[in-house]
C-alpha cells in the first residue's frame, strides 16, 4: 500500500528511528482517548532519540507527523517544546532532563499573548521579597503537561506595571492543581486549573523582564508548531474521508472533496515557507540559546503571516474532520473509532490558546492598523 499523499510536509526528513516510534503512538492513541493511556510514553521515546529538542523545520515535521496519528500526544508534544523554546530565546538553561523527555515542561503563555491583545490581564501576581526572590498568587485556568515533576513556565505581573517570565516547579510548596476531567480527547495530557500562593520563585527563576521582546521572539515557534499539529490532523481526516467514499460520495461531495484537496496543499505551501522563513538556523541541532539568533527569526516572518496561517489551518481542520464524518458514515459515530476521535480532537482548536476569536482579532487589528497608516 502506498503511504498517503498527506504524509509529509516536505521540511525535514525524519530520522529512521522516529517511524516505529510514531506507529506506536497510533496504536496507543485509542487508549490516550479513552483509556487513561498516557502521551508521555511517545514523547519519552522521542527524547531518547534526541528529537524534542530538533531544529524548528524538524519539529514541525515531526508534530505533523505525531498529529496524523494521535493528536493529543501531538498537544503534549507541543506544550513541552514550546516551554523549551522560551529558555532558549530567554538564554537559559532548561531543568535538567527535559531535552531528553525525563521530565515534562509545560507552557502557561496564553495570558502574556491574551494581555499584549488586549484580552485581559496577566492573573499572576509577583510580589517582591527581601531575599530578592519573588512570591506568586494568583490562578492559570488551563495549562498540560502538569505531570509530577514538571516545570511551568508562565508570564507573571506586578502591581507597578513590571512583567517578568518566570518558571516554577509543579511540585513546589503553594502550587495547587486541579485536574481537568471529562475533556474531549485530551483527558490524558495531564491538563489542569494551576491555583498559585505565595509561591517562591528564586532569583534563576527569572527567564527575563522583557516580556515584550520574549513574545516577539517566542512567536514564530508557539505558532508554528501549532500549525503543523493541525495539519496533520487535517491530512489525517483528508485521507480518511476519500478512503471512505464510495461512488455516490465521490458524486455528491466531489466539490467539498477537491477543496479539501486544494486547501490541504495551499496550506502546506504556506506553512513550509512561513517555517523557513522563521528557522535560524536550519542546520542547528537545536541549541537555539543564541538570542540573536532568535530575533533574527523573529524579523524573517511577521506576525500577521503567523496568525493567518494558524487560523487558516485549524479552519481546515474543522472541515476536513466533518468531511471524513459524512463519508465514513455511522460507523464513525461510535466514540471508539478514529473518524469521532479526530472530531473531537478537532473541536478543541477553537479554543486553544490562541483561540479562534483570538486569531481573528489580531487579524482584524493588523489590517485596521494597516489601513490607518498614511
Amino acid at each position: 500500500m502506498t503511504a498517503p499523499v498527506r504524509s509529509r510536509l516536505g521540511l525535514a526528513e525524519l530520522p529512521a528511528g522516529a517511524l516505529p516510534v510514531l506507529e506506536r503512538a497510533g496504536e496507543r492513541a485509542r487508549a490516550v482517548d479513552r483509556e487513561g493511556g498516557d502521551p508521555w510514553e511517545t514523547l519519552r521515546e522521542l527524547g531518547q532519540l534526541g528529537l524534542l529538542a530538533a531544529p524548528l523545520p524538524l519539529q514541525v515535521e515531526l508534530i505533523h507527523a505525531l498529529a496524523r496519528r494521535c493528536t493529543a500526544t501531538a498537544f503534549s508534544l507541543w506544550g513541552h517544546r514550546s516551554a523549551l523554546e522560551y529558555h532558549w530565546v530567554t538564554g537559559s538553561t532548561p531543568p535538567d532532563g527535559a531535552e531528553a523527555g525525563r521530565l515534562a515542561l509545560a507552557s502557561g503563555m496564553a495570558p502574556a499573548y491574551k494581555e499584549e491583545a488586549g484580552l485581559g490581564e496577566i492573573p499572576l501576581v509577583a510580589t517582591d521579597r527581601p531575599d530578592g526572590s519573588l512570591a506568586v498568587d494568583g490562578v492559570l485556568p488551563w495549562c498540560s503537561n502538569l505531570r509530577e515533576g514538571a516545570w511551568i513556565v508562565m508570564p507573571v505581573r506586578w502591581e507597578d506595571g513590571r512583567r517578568a517570565i518566570v518558571r516554577i516547579a509543579r511540585d513546589a510548596p503553594g502550587v495547587g492543581v486541579t485536574p481537568l476531567v471529562g475533556l474531549m480527547a485530551l483527558d490524558g495530557t495531564s491538563s489542569g486549573v494551576l491555583c498559585l500562593e505565595q509561591v517562591a520563585v528564586p532569583a534563576g527563576g527569572v527567564l527575563t523582564q522583557d516580556v515584550s521582546g520574549f513574545r516577539d521572539r517566542a512567536r514564530a515557534a508557539f505558532l508554528l508548531l501549532q500549525s503543523g499539529m493541525c495539519l496533520g490532523l487535517a491530512g489525517a481526516a483528508l485521507d480518511a474521508a476519500e478512503a471512505a467514499a464510495d461512488p455516490v460520495a465521490q458524486r455528491v461531495l466531489a466539490d467539498e472533496l477537491e477543496a479539501g484537496r486544494a486547501d490541504w496543499e495551499s496550506l502546506r505551501a504556506d506553512l513550509v515557507r512561513t517555517v523557513r522563513a522563521a528557522a535560524w538556523d536550519a542546520g542547528d541541532a537545536g541549541d537555539a540559546g543564541d538570542v540573536g539568533e532568535a530575533d533574527a527569526a523573529a524579523a524573517a516572518v511577521s506576525p500577521r503571516e503567523l496568525v493567518s496561517v494558524r487560523l487558516e489551518v485549524a479552519l481546515l481542520t474543522g472541515r476536513a474532520t466533518q468531511l471524513e464524518q459524512k463519508t465514513v458514515g455511522g460507523r464513525g459515530y461510535a466514540q471508539a473509532s478514529d473518524t469521532s476521535r479526530r472530531a473531537r480532537e478537532a473541536a478543541f482548536l477553537p479554543v486553544q490558546s490562541p483561540t479562534e476569536t483570538h486569531l481573528r482579532h489580531l487579524l482584524v487589528s493588523a489590517d485596521d492598523s494597516a489601513r490607518s497608516r498614511p
